[in-house]
């Protein structure tokens, strides 16, 4: 199974009306969604048969546990302090607090998840910026889904087989040092993280978004994605191919007093590219 992903949906309302519309036209099979934001509209959702995740987020925004027990990742008004640098060095530094700090708010984030969810929905979780691939908030992830007892259907692992890309040379000149940096840094991260989930058998599947990362285009996807699916018919995982479809007009950021570090990235000009990607692939059957 290839899943075509939106993440960031209850951003607010225009981001999440665009991933909507890539839903309506059936470009989209798989959504990603906040709940530290405005409470997100899934209904239409549901009426698609999507397969939906919780998009852990540690990074933007306000927390949703109670922010007195979290001093080290939030400010005085509950608002997330870190990027995902910040959050690995305080790994390095302070890596038992961090992932006691980061369990309150995962918890929290995974009951919340939990209440908007039918009893029928499959339990899906992956993180904003990557940022559960640090090991103390991996850990603190395995414990929260084990101390809950969540039978999880999917977790996104952003660590990308080499194989495609090396197969592709036509695509060796595309790719952004700063992605190749994340592309290793991620896979690093996961060699440290596996152990934690050896025992689990929550399922994972090959993934696709970091080199392609910030512009996810269809001639280069057109590409690689017959690489992953024979990858994928060899092996038998599942594919998961991350898009950011919900892209802001400059004049449409207004967040208020949200606490938003990555506004500019939303209204990037490679968004729409995304957004018109993803449906330029399920017009070619790619999904």
């Amino acid at each position: 199974m290839m899943y075509f992903c939106a993440d960031d949906y209850g951003l607010n309302s225009v981001t999440s009306a665009r991933i909507r519309t890539c839903v309506q036209k059936n470009a989209l099979n798989k959504v990603s969604v906040f709940t530290n934001f405005e409470s997100p509209d899934l209904l239409p959702l549901f009426e698609n048969n999507l397969r939906l995740s919780l998009h852990l987020n540690l990074v933007e925004g306000t927390c949703v546990a109670n922010p007195d027990q979290l001093g080290l990742i939030v400010d005085e008004n509950g608002r997330f302090k870190h990027t995902f640098g910040g959050l690995f060095k305080l790994a390095l530094t302070s890596g038992n607090l961090l992932e006691e700090q980061a369990y309150q708010e995962i918890r929290a984030q995974v009951l919340l998840w939990k209440k908007h969810l039918p009893p029928n929905v499959p339990f899906c979780i992956d993180s904003h910026q990557h940022t559960y691939m640090i090991p103390p908030i991996f850990k603190a992830v395995v414990r929260v889904l084990q101390d809950e007892k969540i039978s999880v259907s999917y977790m996104r692992i952003p660590a990308e087989p080499l194989s495609p890309y090396i197969k592709t040379p036509s695509l060796y000149f595309t790719y952004k040092l700063v992605n190749l940096i994340k592309q290793w840094l991620l896979k690093f991260l996961w060699l440290l993280d596996k152990k934690y989930l050896s025992n689990t058998h929550i399922p994972t599947a090959h993934f696709c978004g970091i080199l392609f990362s910030g512009k996810m285009d269809a001639d280069r996807l057109i590409k690689i994605l017959p690489k992953y699916m024979a990858l994928s018919k060899k092996d038998g995982k599942d594919v998961e191919v991350l898009f950011h479809p919900g892209y802001l007009e400059k004049h449409e950021i207004n967040f208020e007093d949200q606490h938003i570090p990555f506004k500019e990235f939303y209204a990037s000009e490679n968004r729409k590219i995304e957004f018109d990607s993803v449906i330029k692939l399920s017009e070619r059957s790619m999904l």
